[in-house]
């Protein structure tokens, strides 16, 4: 509070000396006067007077003061509590990515894992069709379809489909090239299973069927577009 007003403490200071210096040489005189008496007691009742304005005057400055640093006061409580809940979701957050670092490092250990064991059944149906044991590889290439999700699916339909052709297997390898077609119709292997389902059904006596599948595939690009074509001419 004092530093609202220094300047005027210091006056105050100032024409207390002089009344008491005032005072004192009265007292010192044998005989001040009745007139001398009167002007001390209205110099200290002026003094006073200024000393009870010097407090109203420190006191509207506390006030003000006080008016002033009440709203900062309620902006830092704001930015505390703000900075607590801040606090409160990093915390949060950090546990949560720890949570799903420690579940992702798990996943890519079973992922890995199954990779390598779907790797090593597509190398066992590799050797067999290698050395001709292609009757083997079926069970083994269905299973890496149905519960493998590590490898191309459609690809390895489109190999079941041509080792049964090759075979001799006519129905059993139409069924897997209308597998590729009905389940991906995408397959960069699309157009190939068509015009391969369009021989197969005219070598097992469906001309008409035959027809018709190669009458979808001649409007297309590629390779399989153009023997689509030249069949239909």
């Amino acid at each position: 509070m004092l530093s609202f007003i220094p300047s005027v403490l210091r006056r105050l200071s100032i024409k207390t000396i002089m009344a008491v210096v005032l005072v004192s040489l009265g007292s010192s005189v044998a005989v001040g006067g009745a007139d001398d008496i009167k002007k001390v007691k209205r110099l200290v009742a002026r003094l006073q007077l200024e000393l009870l304005q010097i407090k109203e005057i420190s006191s509207k400055s506390a006030g003000e003061q006080l008016a002033l640093l009440e709203p900062q006061n309620a902006k830092i409580k704001i930015l505390v509590e703000n900075n607590r809940k801040l606090s409160e979701k990093i915390s949060s957050l950090s546990l949560k990515i720890s949570v799903l670092e420690e579940q992702l490092e798990k996943y890519q250990s079973r992922s890995n894992s199954a990779q390598l064991s779907e790797l090593n059944q597509l190398a066992t149906v590799f050797a067999l069709v290698s050395v001709g044991e292609v009757n083997s590889i079926e069970p083994l290439v269905l299973e890496l379809v149905n519960k493998g999700n590590n490898l191309q699916k459609d690809l390895l339909i489109l190999l079941l489909a041509e080792t049964q052709k090759n075979q001799g297997l006519l129905e059993p390898s139409l069924g897997y090239y209308g597998a590729l077609i009905s389940d991906y119709p995408k397959s960069p292997y699309f157009n190939r299973a068509v015009f391969e389902a369009s021989e197969l059904l005219g070598k097992l006596g469906h001309a008409e069927e035959q027809m018709s599948m190669l009458e979808a595939l001649k409007e297309s690009d590629g390779p399989y577009g153009e023997l689509a074509r030249k069949k239909l001419e």
